[in-house]
Parts: C-alpha cells; sequence; structure tokens
C-alpha cells in the first residue's frame, strides 16, 4: 500500500477501530478529522511515515497503538483527547530523543542508525521545530511504562512463513525446534501467520509463564517439557 485517498475519512463518523499495519512505503495518511466516534487507532511498520495526522478531532480515542514508525519525529497534540485509557509505542521513536519531549540525547538507541530497518540516525530537533504541548507531555508522561521502550533488534520480529519453513512443524505449537549455533527456538505462530520455528525470546518467555503460572491452553508434557510443563 502506497497511498491512500485524501478524503478517506470524511464520512466515516460512525467508525470506531483502525489497524493499519505494514504500509512500509507510505509517507502520509489522510486527515482524521471524520474520526469523531474512533476509540481504538494502531499505526504499525509505516517505514517512511515522518508524521502522524492531527489528533484534534480524535475526541473518543481510548486507544492508542504506535509501532515501528522510524521516521516519526513528533507527536500530535493530545490536547482534544479526554479519555486515552492506553497509549503504547513501540521499536524506534526518535521523538523520544530528538529534543521533542524536551532533552535532546541522541546518544539514546532511539535516535541512532536502526539496526533492522536501517532508518538513518535522527538529529535534534532545530530551534523552530514544534515540541510537545503540555498534553501531549502528560500522555507521555502518565504512559511511561509503555511508550519510549527499547528499539527493535535483529531476530525479535519474524517475517512472513514459507511452506518450507512450516512443513517441519506440522501445525504443532509450542515444540522446540531447532536453530543454527543452538539457538533457543520454539515453534510458533506469530502475528496469527503460519506456525514455523522462531528464535523470538519472547513468546517463549511468555509461555514459560503460561505454564508455570497455570493460566492459557493446557500444556502437553511430551511437547513442552522443555518450557516446564510436567506431568501430572
Amino acid at each position: 500500500m502506497v497511498v491512500l485517498p485524501d478524503d478517506m475519512f470524511d464520512d466515516m463518523s460512525a467508525l470506531t477501530f483502525i489497524h493499519f499495519a505494514v504500509f512500509i512505503p507510505m509517507t502520509k495518511l489522510p486527515s482524521f478529522d471524520g474520526l469523531t466516534n474512533l476509540k481504538s487507532l494502531t499505526l504499525a511498520v509505516f517505514l517512511l511515515l515522518e508524521e502522524v495526522p492531527s489528533f484534534d478531532k480524535l475526541y473518543s480515542l481510548e486507544r492508542l497503538v504506535l509501532a515501528a514508525i522510524p521516521a516519526m519525529n513528533s507527536l500530535p497534540d493530545f490536547s482534544h483527547i479526554k479519555d486515552l485509557k492506553s497509549f503504547a509505542t513501540a521499536d524506534r521513536g526518535a521523538w523520544c530523543c530528538n529534543g521533542f519531549l524536551g532533552d535532546c540525547d541522541l546518544r539514546d538507541g532511539k535516535c541512532g542508525v536502526h539496526p533492522v530497518w536501517g532508518t538513518p540516525a535522527a538529529t535534534c530537533l532545530g530551534p523552530d521545530s514544534t515540541i510537545a504541548t503540555p498534553a501531549t507531555l502528560a500522555a507521555v508522561k502518565k504512559f511511561s511504562e509503555t511508550t519510549c521502550g527499547v528499539v527493535l533488534e535483529p531476530g525479535a520480529m519474524e517475517g512472513p512463513p514459507t511452506p518450507e519453513l512450516m512443513a517441519p512443524y506440522n501445525g504443532t505449537m509450542w515444540k522446540q525446534c531447532g536453530w543454527p549455533g543452538g539457538v533457543e527456538a520454539m515453534c510458533y505462530n506469530a502475528r496469527f501467520m503460519g506456525i514455523t520455528c522462531s528464535t523470538n525470546k519472547y513468546p517463549i518467555e511468555m509461555r514459560r509463564q503460561q505454564i508455570a503460572r497455570g493460566v492459557g491452553d493446557r500444556c502437553d508434557p511430551a511437547i513442552e517439557a522443555w518450557l516446564g510443563c510436567k506431568t501430572t
């Protein structure tokens, strides 16, 4: 997906949910002004998007996720969002360290050359650049545990599975699988894709915690003993 019509959202006042992902070459999004009842907005893997449209008419927004938008240098004003319940960002956000929130610290990994996407290193904002409004600063502070986190590292995000990669695992979740160099790996369906061998440490630890705490799907000791599943 390269471009969306400029007036795409103008007559969508009834829309409450948007999840846009992997619009890799897109550089601009349509105005959000028509989305007056939008409650949930997720934008993920927009590698060339530098700016998110104004939030001035998103009066009803409750949940906001911005993931893997490495070229974005600032955030819109949050003043008109009155009941935000969740705000999360993932991967690089140069706005976290380029002076948009206050101090500029280019030593921060979120302002360096991206280790996966190759996005160039950020620079400090100039004296005439827009900086965060008090409402935007308040939102980032309120949700500090889920914003301005670590940069995505190689191996932490799975690519699309191929038939050749899926075939050896025959649709079996949680099974330990072999990986060159002895790296710990597990059969997993990242982002609801086909089940394939993944070295991502996060779903592996997630499943270990589910088993240890007795939550989620019941474990199978024949497959998941390596994750701590015991015969009862």
